[in-house]
């Protein structure tokens, strides 16, 4: 199968050299909008490479795009895929506003295409591993999660710093209010958020939020996030990334808690734990069954997992299955993500059936 790569940055280059180990793909051809990256790709990759997007989207042996741009390309690229009869993976978020996403899922139903986003932490390990405890029914009614997240700051005139990617919310967290919709299994009905003044003052995106919200179901998610607190990361390449920032404020934790037990995530400590929950005659009573650690080698895995995310929307493309993900499913995220900017806005609870 030819694949296309569209918006070829650095993410990009990692879907590039995922694709590389796919048995599946048989060439790869790469665009985007600027010349030097373009020669770039030619010479590290040795792949074919291009600025216009009609030499890929005109090609009837390129199957399958991955979009890997700018947020605000997503939209008019997987549009513009979709009714070239090509399937489509494109990174979260979906789009900057939520009408464009929205175009998005109607040009899937016009289309009858293939569009999956790149959530790509439903594939990995660690929360892969709380979802199957789930539906195994080791934790009962999921009834409650929280979830604690304190990052480094993104570094000075980059388009996510200045807001043109869309906000903070879709860009960075939307993966960890798509995780608990996975989990519960239900769709939220309301949400509250609250932001406190920025402590980065170059961006102009919000750098912290306090969210709450509560699924149709009665069950309750919180997310925690800071930005600043945080040493920012600079990338050394002799040491393992997880391994720099831990111990320099950073933070990445849940604790989903059910009506028979309970389990925490912890990415920095490398570990997931479950506890089953009793009742002796005298107290409830919550006892540690399981402790799952993994070696460094394998944090991509157990993380950021858009190795499997990869080779697994090939393989759906190849097999003709549809998407992990349905596109409408990923949209009720967005949903959620822009409800919390309203929240933010007007300091008031927003029901999502607004």
């Amino acid at each position: 199968m030819k694949v296309g790569v569209l918006g070829a940055g650095a993410m990009g280059g990692t879907v590039i050299e995922h694709l590389r180990e796919c048995e599946l793909v048989s060439q790869i051809v790469a665009q985007d909008i600027r010349p030097e990256r373009v020669e770039q790709l030619r010479q590290q990759y040795g792949i074919p490479a291009t600025t216009e997007l009609r030499d890929v989207l005109c090609d009837p042996q390129v199957r399958c795009v991955f979009i890997t741009s700018s947020n605000d390309a997503h939209a008019p690229l997987a549009i513009a895929a979709l009714e070239a009869g090509k399937a489509v993976l494109c990174e979260k978020p979906m789009a900057v506003t939520l009408a464009d996403a929205k175009a998005m899922v109607d040009c899937v139903q016009a289309t009858g295409g293939f569009l999956q986003i790149g959530f790509e932490l439903r594939y990995s390990r660690l929360y892969a591993g709380v979802k199957k405890r789930i539906d195994a029914g080791l934790l009962g009614e999921v009834v409650n999660t929280q979830c604690n997240y304190i990052a480094s700051s993104w570094v000075k005139n980059t388009w996510r710093a200045a807001g043109i990617g869309g906000n903070l919310f879709g860009e960075k967290l939307s993966h960890y209010v798509d995780l608990p919709r996975w989990w519960v299994g239900e769709e939220v009905d309301e949400i509250y958020a609250l932001s406190a003044p920025n402590a980065i003052p170059y961006y102009k995106v919000r750098d912290n939020y306090q969210a709450t919200y509560r699924f149709n179901n009665g069950a309750v998610s919180h997310l925690t996030f800071m930005m600043a607190p945080a040493a920012t990361f600079r990338g050394d390449p002799l040491q393992n990334v997880i391994d720099q920032q831990t111990g320099d404020g950073h933070t990445l934790r849940f604790l989903v808690q059910g009506t028979k037990g309970a389990v925490e995530t912890d990415v920095f400590a490398r570990t997931l734990k479950r506890w089953e929950f009793g009742d002796a005659p005298d107290t409830f009573t919550s006892t540690l069954v399981e402790t799952i650690t993994w070696d460094t080698a394998e944090d991509h895995l157990w993380f950021h997992n858009t190795y499997d995310q990869t080779h697994d929307v090939v393989r759906r493309v190849a097999q003709g299955l549809p998407p992990a993900t349905p596109a409408c499913d990923a949209y009720e995220t967005m949903r959620l993500c822009f409800a919390v900017e309203e929240s933010v806005e007007s300091w008031r609870v927003v029901s999502l059936k607004e």
